[in-house]
């Protein structure tokens, strides 16, 4: 095994060039370390569902009725689809034929639809995080309103 000084010899001695490229490199600590800190409060994904567009004329019963419920794995209570909503031209049709969800429509044989509208985010914790701004910008992107 070769001696550490030999080995380093080539690099010349710990002068003032050296102590300066030093502590500027521990410097960059400081900002590194709020990075890392900084993404656990931008990176959480918020409680969300499928938006139901405002310019749809649905009744106040269809418009709550609209997003399906699933069983949520953490707690097994029953929470709004965050992937899914009913076929809005189906809710539509029940909605100005005056049918009530559940109880003239069996909520389980209506179809169902991705988010073609985006999601609409829960905003009790978070006003926006990395997830909310990238969804939006794909929504966007792809012509969701």
């Amino acid at each position: 095994m070769t001696d550490y000084e030999v080995a380093t010899a080539f690099l010349g001695e710990w002068g003032h060039f050296q102590q300066q490229v030093f502590f500027l490199l521990c410097l960059t600590v400081i900002p590194n370390g709020f990075t890392g800190m900084f993404i656990v409060f931008v990176a959480d994904t918020p409680p969300h569902r499928c938006v139901i567009p405002a310019n749809v004329n649905l009744t106040a019963a269809w418009r709550n009725r609209s997003i399906p419920l699933e069983l949520d794995s953490n707690s097994g209570a029953l929470v709004p689809s965050k992937c899914s909503r009913y076929r809005l031209g189906d809710v539509l049709s029940f909605s100005n034929r005056g049918f009530l969800p559940g109880v003239d429509v069996n909520m389980s044989n209506v179809p169902t639809e991705s988010c073609l509208d985006g999601w609409e985010y829960d905003q009790s914790v978070y006003i926006s995080t990395i997830i909310t701004e990238v969804c939006a910008q794909v929504c966007v992107a792809s012509g969701c309103s």
